[in-house]
């Protein structure tokens, strides 16, 4: 095929061969396809996880005590103590009071309120033009009298009591008491506990709760199919001439992986047909 004869130009790594173009003989038999299928098992694995207690067991200490009284004593002294008691006078001032009056004045508002008289008169429109002016009507006068009232602050005397007070000396005596004491000697006695301890060991045990992956396979049916001829097929292929690979990857030069990739293409053409 074309692609074939492509490929075949690029046999060393690391350098690519420009091939050269190649002329197509004239018309020739092709093969016709035909599928043969057939079936067969595969052995596929999976991973399931399987859960697991597992009861673990340990040796561990614990601190075991027990508390007992113990006493100690100590020597020490003591305080005997007696109380006398002693005459005591003194001059104390003691505060007398009595009580006394006096005059204060207490301020107070009161309203005080007057009449006086003046005259209500019947009045009319006298004179012309813009000359008007009210004047009283004769024999309708007559004197009235009006109130007025307004708020005068005034005072009062009242009497208030007071306390006066003055200091007054006098003699107090008491008796006084007084500590005599001496020092003696003495020892204190306590019940103190005292707590031994010591480990104890014992057996501890807890469940712990695990998965583990285990491997597991089935078998499963697959289909694989082949390709095969049936008869000749004649195919007339027309005359040109085969591109270059520098013409069907691009004006530049080839690298290798893009050989690479021609050449797998060609092989897939060849393989067979699998279906899963």
């Amino acid at each position: 095929m074309l692609l074939t004869s492509l490929v075949q130009g690029a046999s060393h790594y690391g350098g690519v061969s420009v091939v050269q173009p190649a002329v197509v003989q004239p018309a020739r038999q092709v093969a016709a396809p035909s599928i043969q299928c057939r079936t067969e098992y595969v052995t596929l694995w999976d991973t399931k996880y399987q859960e697991k207690e597992e009861q673990i067991c340990g040796t561990v200490y614990e601190k075991q005590c027990h508390t007992r009284q113990q006493r100690l004593c100590q020597p020490t002294t003591r305080q005997e103590c007696r109380t006398e008691y002693k005459q005591q006078c003194a001059t104390v001032y003691k505060n007398v009071c009595v009580e006394q009056y006096k005059t204060e004045y207490e301020p107070y508002t009161e309203s005080e309120c007057t009449t006086e008289y003046k005259q209500d008169c019947q009045y009319q429109w006298e004179g012309q033009g813009n000359d008007k002016v009210w004047a009283p009507i004769q024999g309708t006068c007559q004197n009235v009298p009006y109130d007025q009232c307004q708020d005068v602050t005034k005072t009062h005397a009242k009497q208030v009591a007071y306390q006066k007070c003055q200091d007054v000396p006098e003699q107090a005596c008491q008796s006084v008491p007084k500590q005599v004491c001496v020092t003696v000697p003495d020892q204190v006695c306590t019940n103190e506990p005292l707590t031994e301890c010591q480990d104890v060991p014992r057996q501890q045990c807890h469940s712990e709760h695990k998965k583990f992956p285990v491997r597991v396979s089935r078998q499963q049916a697959k289909k694989i199919c082949d390709k095969g001829y049936n008869g000749p097929m004649p195919v007339q292929a027309p005359a040109f001439t085969a591109p270059s690979v520098t013409h069907l990857l691009g004006s530049n030069q080839p690298t290798l992986p893009e050989i690479l990739d021609v050449k797998s293409k060609l092989r897939a053409e060849k393989d067979r047909i699998v279906f899963g």
